[in-house]
């Protein structure tokens, strides 16, 4: 005879439900960002919390016609979902591409001991300023003014405010970001 679990007995445990119970509650946030009137496909949109106010970073890219979703990242135990903690946030807009050294060597330069180390320093990558080893890639070549992805007074992006609390979610919202890469300005609505 198989015996069934009560009707009140739930018939999945889940660790991912516990998960969601200990996030806070995120507000939809989806958006449009253009550049020169242009949509701007690929960028890093990243939204840091404003001095004095709670909240978690939340970030995301763009897509060929400038729009863009949210998310909040927590820690690996909980991990990232969509939506943003309500609260006043910094805005941030990235796009880069690295540039990698493209040298290549004929099997007959590789058989001396030049060709040797000119090949193992072109596969490994030189030593950067900090020890660091890049791993044969250069530092990422920003495509958009570096002032729109910095978190001090020389972001000419304002701050936006995001509804909802720690507690309570707000209704879904959207952002529109317009960057000017000639004036170096840009709005948040």
């Amino acid at each position: 005879m198989i015996r069934r679990p009560p009707r009140s007995t739930p018939l999945y445990s889940s660790a991912a439900s516990d998960v969601y119970k200990r996030q806070p509650p995120l507000t939809p946030v989806t958006g449009t960002i253009t550049m020169d009137g242009e949509a701007l496909d690929g960028a890093s949109i990243t939204l840091m919390p404003a001095e004095n106010t709670a909240g978690r970073t939340a970030s995301g890219v763009s897509d060929a016609s400038g729009n863009f979703t949210l998310s909040t990242t927590f820690n690996q135990e909980l991990g990232t979902a969509p939506g943003v903690i309500g609260g006043i946030y910094k805005v941030m807009v990235t796009k880069t591409e690295v540039v990698i050294d493209d040298t290549e060597l004929s099997m007959e330069d590789m058989s001396t001991m030049d060709g040797a180390n000119t090949m193992y320093d072109n596969q490994l990558g030189g030593m950067t300023e900090d020890g660091e080893n890049d791993g044969g890639y250069g530092d990422p070549e920003s495509l958009i003014p570096a002032q729109f992805g910095v978190a001090d007074g020389n972001n000419p992006l304002k701050n936006v405010t995001i509804g909802g609390t720690e507690e309570a979610a707000g209704p879904a919202q959207s952002v529109t970001i317009t960057l000017d890469s000639n004036a170096l300005t840009g709005t948040v609505q």
